[in-house]
């Protein structure tokens, strides 16, 4: 069944974890979101004792755990239904009128908790209108303690604009904070990966078969086995290596929780897909409890400032000696960008920065800060505006149309390796007219400030490129 755009929304539930079992209750959390009618219900009985069974086990344990705790659990169609009868099961929003999508999906305690408790949407704001497999693991790695409240909802909020790469393979995986080290591509999925650099992946090509699959691994699919688009995700429960059948749990299948099997020697039409072998429908797996903490470290970048042009027609592109995941990027404190994990993800070290990013920044001097999962790091980024210029002159570095210290700094940088200037700002800066820029130009501009009367080349006069 096919996800919306809004399933990488809400699975982008990200990184720490935080355990949510405590001796007297299931749920440390006081402010955990859950509703009454899910209280009354035999699921959420089943839940507390899942989560007291698996209080020793590992968190996919205990995240696998949860979700075969919910099996059974349905969403009611909006035909012919008992809504008080639903409402006593727990199986409806809390106080809220019903309401379905088109193919009449939702209505669950996990997208009322999505809706409620990740996006801070109170009962009678837009429903989400979104098959829930998705959200259903999110659900059940929350409950397993995997995320942190404030994570959750900071990562939410990353993909709750349009991703702008929808469907992709590292959506996906960044929706559940999966290393890269952990998390294992067939074949499949390669044509979803090569708009990247290929070599920050660590298990590429790997045959269906031999996935490491292991309870409480993440297994995604591709029900048409195209692997045009990761479609399904579920939750493995085991898998036969010499039958090669593998169990899973999985979300809003048949508009349930239940527990499926797939042969993946067998070719066959799958809930309404053309027929195909079942290992074609398996695009990656994914595994959490192995992830470590990264050791925290001075990272370095290619130049310690940045130049970009608001007329530029691209962003930036921002390299670091760090081979670990980018979790948020901000300019003077402030977080930007709904798109930059979903493109970073994949280019460890390597970071674009979008256009769209960066325009809204004004003309100036910011901070920009770049956290990893190993460090942070902080750049001077010279935001410009060439398209103001009513006219350009030789010395003028950062295109302010003043001719100052600043921009003997900026060349100083520039000449010493630390700041690479674009075209414009390279010509302007060569006051000399040697064709390189150079301390000798720094010489040059500082004289001018200083107002000497000679040996400042062509500083001040009118750039003629």
């Amino acid at each position: 069944m096919k996800l919306k755009r809004i399933l990488s929304c809400i699975t982008a539930a990200a990184v720490t974890s935080s355990c949510l079992l405590s001796s007297a209750t299931a749920f440390a959390q006081e402010d955990v979101s859950i509703s009454e009618e899910y209280k009354s219900s035999p699921y959420y009985t089943k839940l507390v004792s899942a989560l007291e069974d698996s209080a020793d086990k590992s968190t996919m344990e205990k995240a696998l755990a949860v979700a075969l705790s919910q099996e059974g659990y349905k969403n009611y169609s909006t035909q012919g239904i008992d809504i008080e009868q639903a409402r006593a099961d727990g199986l409806l929003w809390t106080g809220v009128e019903l309401r379905m999508n088109s193919n009449q999906t939702g209505n669950t305690e996990y997208t009322r908790w999505a809706q409620q408790y990740v996006m801070n949407r109170d009962g009678d704001s837009i429903y989400i209108d979104c098959d829930w497999c998705a959200i259903f693991v999110s659900w059940c790695l929350y409950q397993a303690g995997y995320y942190s409240d404030e994570v959750l909802r900071k990562y939410y909020y990353s993909y709750c604009a349009e991703p702008r790469v929808s469907y992709d393979a590292d959506s996906w995986i960044l929706a559940y904070d999966l290393d890269q080290k952990n998390v294992w591509y067939t074949p499949k999925a390669h044509h979803k990966l090569d708009a990247y650099n290929w070599s920050t992946y660590y298990h590429v090509d790997v045959d269906p078969y031999d996935l490491p699959y292991k309870p409480g691994g993440v297994v995604f699919f591709s029900w048409d086995g195209s692997g045009e688009y990761f479609d399904h995700v579920a939750i493995v429960v085991d898998y036969d290596k010499e039958s090669h059948v593998l169990t899973y749990t999985n979300g809003n299948s048949d508009g349930q929780v239940i527990t499926r099997q797939i042969n993946l020697d067998r070719e066959e039409s799958f809930r309404g897909q053309a027929f195909t072998k079942n290992s074609n429908r398996v695009m990656a797996y994914g595994e959490y409890d192995e992830i470590r903490p990264h050791e925290q470290r001075d990272i370095h970048t290619e130049y310690t400032d940045l130049m970009w042009d608001k007329g530029g027609s691209s962003g930036l592109l921002v390299k670091t000696d760090s081979d670990s995941k980018i979790v948020s990027v901000s300019v003077d404190g402030e977080y930007i960008g709904s798109n930059i994990e979903n493109n970073m993800i994949l280019l460890e070290g390597k970071l674009a920065i979008g256009k769209s990013e960066l325009t809204s920044l004004p003309v100036g001097q910011h901070t920009l800060q770049l956290a990893f999962d190993d460090g942070v790091v902080q750049l001077a980024l010279h935001v410009t505006d060439e398209g103001t210029l009513t006219e350009k002159r030789y010395g003028d570095a950062n295109l302010d149309g003043e001719i100052t210290v600043a921009d003997a700094t900026l060349i100083q940088k520039a000449a010493v390796g630390l700041l690479l200037f674009p075209d414009l700002p390279t010509a302007m800066a060569d006051v000399n007219g040697d064709g390189k820029v150079s301390i000798l130009d720094v010489t040059c501009i500082q004289k001018y400030a200083a107002r000497y009367a000679q040996d400042t080349g062509r500083t001040g006069e009118l750039f003629a490129g």
